[in-house]
């Protein structure tokens, strides 16, 4: 069945899904990596497509900003009342806030700390950092061999404010993170309800300031390379995955 949110009619959306925040972005990744995209829902500009790649049906959606965003469209994605899709993998941006990571990285979150009450409501409240599958962790690894692109395993803080009273060094110290974003979290929180699969790969856009340096952020065309890496890294891994189910 479709829902508010998603037009998708059941049984259009593949098991095998890339979300991002960007509506644009998932656009762009859907007309370039899909044969033949099929856009299934634009309720509120998130588009939702699916075509194959590789020979393979995949989904690529929206997602929009923030954990109840990340928590309505990956809820429906995983529910098998809904749309029963087996793994989501989340692509996108994140702050840089320990020297481990770079500008432009790509990261592979392993653990996700929050300050986030997301799961409460669904009886799910960690009380300890959230570990990704380490099977799923091996298969990106494995990908990224064969591809020669470098990514970097990091201990991630899913957030709930994009806005705060510290630095990006002040929360690595916080918390023991080396990114942040605000979406890694609800999206486990919604596989683990489901007893589904979930990965977050992210792009480091920006990085803490040094005593030499002021912020940094990447440029508009550093995005598009990176970000290009990152969707073929996203798109390989279900392929990847799917020879195991």
């Amino acid at each position: 069945m479709s829902t508010v949110h998603n037009s998708a009619p059941r049984g259009s959306i593949s098991k095998l899904v890339i979300v991002t925040g960007d509506p644009c972005r998932c656009k762009r990744f859907a007309e370039a990596y899909l044969q033949e995209p099929k856009l299934l829902s634009s309720v509120r500009n998130v588009y939702c497509y699916s075509g194959k790649y590789k020979g393979v049906e995949v989904t690529l959606m929206a997602h929009g900003m923030g954990m109840g965003s990340m928590g309505i469209y990956s809820y429906e994605l995983f529910s098998p009342e809904i749309y029963d899709a087996d793994i989501v993998i989340r692509l996108g941006s994140c702050g840089g806030m320990t020297s481990k990571v770079n500008l432009g990285d790509l990261v592979l979150v392993e653990s996700i700390h929050s300050n986030s009450t997301y799961g409460e409501l669904l009886g799910i409240n960690p009380k300890e950092d959230i570990q990704v599958d380490h099977s799923l962790l091996n298969i990106v690894k494995k990908v990224s061999g064969n591809l020669d692109i470098s990514v970097k395993p990091v201990k991630n803080f899913s957030t709930d404010n994009f806005y705060s009273n510290y630095s990006l060094g002040e929360m690595a110290r916080k918390t023991g993170c080396d990114t942040v974003e605000m979406e890694s979290y609800a999206l486990a929180i919604n596989a683990i309800y489901h007893k589904k699969k979930y990965l977050t790969i992210l792009t480091v856009s920006d990085v803490e300031a040094s005593p030499e340096l002021e912020k940094r952020e990447m440029t508009s065309q550093e995005r598009e390379e990176g970000l290009g890496k990152m969707a073929l890294l996203g798109l390989e891994t279900l392929i990847e995955y799917s020879k195991s189910i």
